[in-house]
């Protein structure tokens, strides 16, 4: 059966999360979609290229230094008709115009772009999303800001939540190695994993304040904030200035996430700027554990507030605490919460449900 081709953009020599969610992308489309095939542009020899052919993706070798790299337009140009490709899908903001110029050598090529975070740009930006023939959000925040701020029309923009992995959560997570490496047998342990980029970072300096001012009233509580960062060194310091360097636990970044999150008694993502769809609140509840996070961002649509997890203001260590106070102190709850965030990220977030959805916007915008 012939599908439509699809080329995916990803110029990247990183691992982060925009390119494990390109990673998901593609080998969703080839593994549940009978309509559309993904091919992969990616540098050679990275994390992308060699997973995605790992996965059995079809991929392009491709690299682009900037939007108008003349290497990168001519590279991108042969690939788009050798493959005989009719859509580019854009995972990387650099690329947006590299995508876009294509639309004057290709007379039927349709670009979609996708943006993951909430910030704003520079006054040309907005140029991108008129002349792109569909932008994908991945919160509805993050659609709001662009329809706002960026001056997007809104019937060209639709919110695409991220595909999630469910399926590796289904297996048995061991959190045995990480209660022992950092002596959690026995604790009540409340936990995030984020960048840390400062001393606030990503919330971490107020859970650090919370679990100092509840120490005495629950002696059995302790911390473990996983991430890395150039604010790491002073949330240690600020840890031991509130005389709880010895029960919140700095693990450093960690690829095994799960067994990290499973350590934990309560999840919490504290984001105080902006969040443009906190992952990470997914893999908590797809864990079995309540998920404590703020309405930043994409967060308050990771959670179903008061069921699956708990929503709170950035920067309120009085609520933090009364949230964590309530999870404690109703064990009822937090079973429930635990169990319905389960359900909830199994049946709204799954890969089938995510490629139904792009399946429909590329036949939207071939369809004109």
């Amino acid at each position: 059966m012939y599908k439509i081709k699809v080329l995916h953009l990803f110029s990247s020599d990183t691992i982060g999360g925009a390119e494990k969610q390109t990673l998901l992308t593609t080998i969703n489309l080839k593994n549940l979609s009978d309509k559309f095939e993904p091919i992969l542009a990616a540098p050679k020899g990275t994390f992308l290229y060699n997973e995605a052919t790992a996965k059995g993706v079809k991929v392009a070798d491709f690299r682009c230094r900037g939007s108008f790299t003349p290497t990168g337009v001519w590279r991108l140009i042969q690939i788009i008709r050798k493959e005989k490709i009719s859509v580019l899908h854009v995972h990387q903001g650099k690329l947006y115009w590299t995508a876009l110029l294509m639309k004057l050598f290709f007379k039927n090529i349709k670009v979609v772009l996708h943006r993951r975070q909430d910030t704003r740009h520079k006054w040309y930006a907005a140029k991108h999303y008129r002349l792109a023939d569909k932008t994908l959000t991945v919160s509805d925040a993050v659609r709001r800001g662009l329809i706002r701020y960026e001056k997007v029309p809104e019937n060209k923009v639709r919110v695409l939540y991220n595909a999630f992995d469910f399926d590796r959560f289904l297996k048995e997570v061991d959190a045995g190695e990480v209660i022992e490496k950092y002596n959690l047998n026995g604790k009540f342990v409340i936990g995030t994993v984020a960048a840390i980029v400062s001393l606030e970072g990503k919330g971490q300096q107020y859970l650090i304040e919370a679990i100092a001012k509840l120490r005495t009233e629950f002696p059995d509580i302790c911390g473990l904030i996983v991430g890395d960062g150039a604010g790491k060194p002073l949330q240690e310091e600020y840890a031991k200035k509130l005389g709880v360097d010895d029960i919140v636990k700095f693990t450093g970044y960690t690829a095994e996430v799960p067994k990290f999150v499973k350590a934990m008694d309560i999840f919490c993502l504290l984001s105080c700027d902006t969040e443009g769809f906190g992952n990470v609140n997914l893999e908590a509840q797809s864990l079995k554990v309540p998920v404590i996070t703020t309405t930043v961002g994409g967060n308050p649509e990771t959670i179903v507030d008061g069921k699956t997890g708990i929503l709170i203001e950035p920067r309120n260590t009085e609520q933090l605490i009364s949230a964590i106070k309530k999870l404690i102190s109703d064990k009822e709850f937090a079973k429930k919460s635990a169990e319905a965030g389960y359900e909830f990220v199994k049946n709204t977030f799954s890969k089938q449900r995510f490629v139904d959805s792009l399946e429909k916007v590329y036949e939207e915008i071939l369809n004109g």
